[in-house]
């Protein structure tokens, strides 16, 4: 009977551990890479427009680390590109997940002849290629490249992700168990409280002087935090009294054992009382997603100070799906009444930093005066925006925007060199846009010739001009926009730039392994190149970010004298050729 009644104990565990297994288990991946796990970047950290999607482990500074496969699997993709990934691999695996190593500086043997034959097949460095499943099956540890500082990368290191292949959706590979030593809480800076909404304000008293500071709706305040007896305390203020609605942001970073970087947070937790009003989970999200990330945080604070505070509310236009709340994260104030709030922050290594504070309800005395926005100046996230004046009209869809505001305008009159029409400023740079909105402005004082040249501009504020792309059509120029801020008619007919960097006229470069050559264009930026050696396409690599061209010599051109074409086009069309003999 005993055995018995044990038997009808295990088996719903037996059961329920086969139907819900370890969706993450630590055995699966292995690193990829033989030497200690130091992150430069970690899963979810912030980056602009977009959330970090995997691990920048870091190579001590160097390139040519051996990469493994983390796991058994097949090569499905192979990209090659002058900016973003660079050079990247990703791995499918049995288990319906995918491995992406990125910013690789080359393939190991095999794959290297098979992209170079495609690369000369297709006549372009930059490629692409789908294998098929039993085209290059690899084994787990097997070297699959060497690391590198490929594409948009700042510095060398290996980008690693995991990805599950269903959504395509990366996951944190930190849950998968892999070795890296982190015994180290988050930090937690400062938070920022926000009033929201007509009538709300907040009252913070100084510590030092017992004076109050008010901070009323569509402000907010930074509380710096400190240690005191081994808590986290508010350094310089001692009370908060509050009315109506407001919500908070906190500005925390992670760090593991032996890296300074700042990485990024796993959960961030915010309770009142025994209550989650707000939660954030960092383990999976979309990339169509990602750019959300502009709502995720206060985006006008990183704009101006560089500070990522993250939101602890909810943004009327936030889509992301990582969220739980309670009134969307916002605390609705009664009077005479005491909140104790908490904040728990994690890694995800469970390293746990808190702090706790508390905010009083007060009653405001503000009498707010409600005030009608005008229907066409009037946006939001959930319809469309036009807005129409002489000389400009701007279109947005639904969703391009995370809150409710009045669109604002001013024409300046004040033009850079090199303008054909007025300065446009279309709202505030401090208003972040999710989705891509259509521009045109009229662009009547161009003259005939240089209308195919023709594009619109940002403006900064020291009048530097931007490209923003566009073409010209029926007397004005149309181009998509993903930012407010100042945009004005230009022209680009400067032809691109070429120099040669360790070559020139009649050079012998016998002794060199390869040739280099320095590629630039000061605004609509590079649209191609195309290389030739004796009339013939040779393979040059770019490195979009050092503006560079590369040739390895591999046995193509053979010694002797040699002719060199190169040929620049911009994104405007203009054309600029290099032309020179060398000897090898």
């Amino acid at each position: 009977m005993k055995l018995r009644g044990f038997l009808i104990v295990l088996l719903p565990l037996l059961l329920f551990s086969s139907v819900n297994p370890d969706p993450y288990p630590d055995t699966y991946f292995n690193s990829p890479l033989k030497i200690p796990l130091l992150l430069a970047g970690s899963f979810a950290e912030m980056r602009a427009n977009h959330f970090h999607a995997g691990l920048d482990i870091k190579t001590q500074g160097r390139a040519g680390y051996r990469v493994y496969a983390a796991a058994d699997g097949w090569v499905s993709r192979i990209v090659v590109s002058p900016s973003g990934y660079g050079n990247a691999l990703y791995i499918s695996h049995p288990n319906g997940y995918m491995t992406v190593y990125a910013h690789l500086d080359r393939f190991n043997n095999t794959l290297s002849e098979y992209i170079k034959t495609l690369q000369y097949s297709q006549e372009s460095f930059a490629v692409q290629s789908f294998p098929d499943r039993g085209q290059f099956p690899v084994l787990q540890g097997e070297v699959i490249a060497m690391s590198g500082n490929s594409g948009s990368s700042a510095g060398p290191h290996l980008h690693f992700e995991i990805r599950d292949e269903r959504t395509g959706w990366p996951v944190n590979p930190i849950l998968w168990g892999l070795n890296i030593k982190d015994t180290i809480p988050p930090r937690i800076y400062r938070f920022k409280v926000y009033p929201i909404g007509d009538g709300s304000l907040v009252r913070l008293r100084d510590s030092r002087t017992g004076g109050w500071r008010v901070v009323s709706a569509g402000e907010s305040a930074f509380i710096d935090l400190t240690r005191k007896d081994g808590r986290i305390v508010m350094s310089r203020v001692n009370r908060i009294e509050a009315s109506g609605k407001i919500g908070f942001g906190i500005q925390t970073h992670d760090y593991h054992n032996g890296s300074n970087s700042r990485l990024g947070i796993y959960r961030i937790n915010l309770k009142n009382g025994p209550y989650t009003l707000f939660q954030s989970v960092m383990d999976r999200f979309s990339f169509d997603q990602t750019r959300y990330i502009n709502a995720h945080i206060d985006y006008n604070e990183h704009r101006t100070s560089g500070r990522w505070v993250q939101l602890s509310h909810l943004l009327p236009g936030n889509q992301l799906p990582l969220y739980e709340t309670n009134g969307n994260g916002l605390l609705d104030l009664e009077i005479d009444k005491v909140y104790d709030l908490t904040y728990r922050v994690e890694d995800a290594a469970r390293n746990l930093s808190q702090f706790d504070f508390s905010v009083y309800g007060v009653e405001s005395g503000i009498v707010e005066t409600p005030r009608t926005v005008p229907a066409d100046l009037a946006f939001g996230p959930d319809r469309a925006f036009t807005f129409g004046r002489e000389d400009v009209f701007l279109t947005a869809p639904t969703g391009a925007f995370y809150s409710a505001a009045e669109f604002s305008y001013m024409r300046l009159m004040n033009r850079p060199i090199g303008v054909y029409s007025d300065v446009h400023q279309l709202h505030e740079t401090s208003v972040p846009v999710h989705k891509w909105m259509t521009l045109t402005l009229n662009a009547s004082e161009l003259p005939i010739e240089l209308r195919s040249k023709a594009l619109i501009v940002g403006v900064n504020s020291d009048g530097k001009l931007s490209s923003a792309g566009g073409e010209f059509k029926d007397g004005a120029v149309t181009t998509r926009i993903r930012e407010f801020g100042n945009y004005a008619v230009a022209v680009d007919n400067e032809p691109p730039s070429i120099r040669g960097l360790n070559i020139s006229q009649g050079k012998n470069m016998s002794a060199s392994g390869e040739i280099r050559v320095r590629i630039r264009d000061d605004l609509s930026g590079i649209q191609s190149y195309r290389g030739l050696i004796d009339g013939k396409w040779v393979l040059f690599q770019y490195d979009a970010k050092y503006s560079l061209l590369r040739h390895k010599f591999d046995g193509r051109v053979s010694r002797g004298s040699h002719s060199l074409d190169i040929y620049v086009t911009d994104n405007k069309n203009n054309e600029s050729h290099l032309s020179l003999s060398f000897r090898r």
